[in-house]
């Protein structure tokens, strides 16, 4: 006669270590399965971050900088300058228009 109780015995052993070593397995990789779900999290921070520290390298880009911002003081000056001249030179064309506008009141008068 065939006698398989030691299979059995040895079947039922095996499935009690196999249940064990997936338990033990599900315990330890629950906390690897968190950190993944965490760096995904961590990843798309990531990314709109990025996103945006682009956004403000470009608009930085278009700030004018130390050297620009002194060309434009100088230019300033000299159109300041260039606005003097201009009106010590129509100071002439000023009185002449005041004296025709006087002769003008004079023969409107008579």
């Amino acid at each position: 006669m065939l006698n398989i109780s030691p299979l059995v015995v040895w079947t039922v052993a095996l499935s009690q270590l196999l249940t064990f070593g997936l338990t033990v397995w599900n315990l330890l990789a629950s906390g690897s399965r968190a950190n993944a779900r965490t760096l995904d999290l961590h990843g798309e921070t990531l990314r709109a971050l990025e996103g945006r520290l682009s956004a403000v390298e470009l608009s930085l880009r278009e700030i004018p900088t130390r050297s620009d911002l002194h060309a434009l003081d100088k230019q300033m000056t000299e159109l300041g300058g260039a606005l003097k001249v201009m009106a010590e030179r129509l100071r002439p064309v000023e009185s002449i228009s005041e004296r025709l506008q006087e002769v003008l009141l004079q023969e409107g008068r008579k």
